[in-house]
C-alpha cells in the first residue's frame, strides 16, 4: 500500500476517474474499505440531526469498518471544540458505504441511534448523510475532505509523554465540580494515572497497524469500588502536543472526548 492510499480516496478516486476516462462508466471498480480509510475535516455541513451544537464533523474512517464521527462546533479553521461523539460501522456496496451506530452528546450524556451514509463526490472528498436509522429521513448532511498529513503510520514515541485535561462535572444535589486528569503513556504505549476525585486509570495507546495516523485506546477507570473500561481511538495535532482522545463504555451506554496537552518539562 502507498502512503497515498491513506488519503482516504485520493488515490482509489484518482483511479477510479482513470477508469472512466478510459472506457465507460461500466468499468467503474467497486470502492472498498481500504480505499475510503482516512481521516477528514468538514468543509460544509447542513442539518440538526447530529444535534444543534454540531456545526462540523471530523470523521476517521478505518479499513476494519470503524468510522468514528468528532462532532464539533465550528470548522477545523475555527479551532472548534467538541460537542459529541458518534461511532458507526460500515459495509461498501459499489460506490457508496453505510453503516449504523450510536451517537453521543458530551452536555447531557444522551446516547441515541445514529445511521450514516457516504458516496464519494469529487477527488479527496466524501459526502455522508446521517439519520436516526438505516433508510431513514436525512437530518444532517456534510462534505468531508482528506487530512493528508494523516496519512502515515501513528508512531508510539508521539504518544510517550505526561498529559493532562480538566472538565467541569456536576456533582450529587446540583452544582459542579471540576476535575483535572493527568495520563502518562510510556515508550510501549502503557497508560497509567489519576485525577483529582482519586480515581485511577490503566491501559494502552497503540498506533494502528495501517497507514493513519491513529492509535487505538483502552483505559480502564477504577473510581470508587468501581470499575469502568473505555476503548476507542486517539489522533493528535501537527505538533504532537494535543491529543484528543476518543472513548465509548464497553457496554455502549455513554461515551466521551477529552483533549489532553502534553506536560512539557520545566
Amino acid at each position: 500500500m502507498t502512503k497515498l492510499k491513506n488519503t482516504l480516496l485520493a488515490l482509489s478516486v484518482i483511479g477510479l476517474q482513470a477508469c472512466g476516462g478510459g472506457g465507460g462508466g461500466d468499468s467503474t471498480p467497486a470502492l472498498s474499505l481500504d480505499s475510503v480509510q482516512g481521516v477528514y475535516d468538514t468543509t460544509a455541513y447542513s442539518g440538526s440531526g447530529l444535534g444543534a451544537a454540531t456545526q462540523a464533523v471530523r470523521a476517521v474512517v478505518l479499513r476494519d469498518g470503524s468510522t468514528w464521527l468528532f462532532l464539533m462546533d465550528g470548522l477545523a479553521a475555527a479551532n472548534p471544540a467538541p460537542v459529541g461523539l458518534a461511532k458507526a460501522n460500515v459495509t461498501v456496496s459499489g460506490q457508496t458505504f453505510s453503516g449504523t451506530g450510536k451517537r453521543y452528546m458530551l452536555a447531557d450524556g444522551s446516547a441515541s441511534n445514529l445511521a450514516v451514509s457516504g458516496s464519494v463526490p469529487a477527488a479527496s472528498t466524501l459526502g455522508l448523510s446521517f439519520s436516526d436509522s438505516a433508510g431513514g429521513t436525512t437530518s444532517a448532511t456534510s462534505t468531508v475532505g482528506a487530512v493528508s498529513r494523516f496519512n502515515a503510520l501513528a508512531a508510539k514515541a508521539d504518544m510517550a509523554a505526561d498529559w493532562t485535561f480538566s472538565a467541569t462535572q456536576p456533582t450529587v444535589g446540583g452544582g459542579s465540580v471540576s476535575v483535572t486528569w493527568n495520563w502518562s503513556v510510556d515508550a510501549n504505549g502503557t497508560l497509567s494515572g489519576s485525577n483529582s476525585l482519586g480515581c485511577s486509570f490503566t491501559g494502552t495507546v497503540l498506533p494502528r497497524s495501517e497507514t493513519v495516523a491513529v492509535f487505538d485506546a483502552t483505559i480502564n477507570e477504577s473510581c470508587a469500588g468501581t470499575t469502568r473500561i473505555f476503548n476507542g481511538l486517539a489522533f493528535q495535532n501537527s505538533a504532537h502536543t494535543l491529543t484528543t482522545f476518543g472513548l465509548i463504555l464497553n457496554d455502549g451506554s455513554s461515551a466521551t472526548v477529552a483533549v489532553a496537552t502534553k506536560v512539557v518539562p520545566t
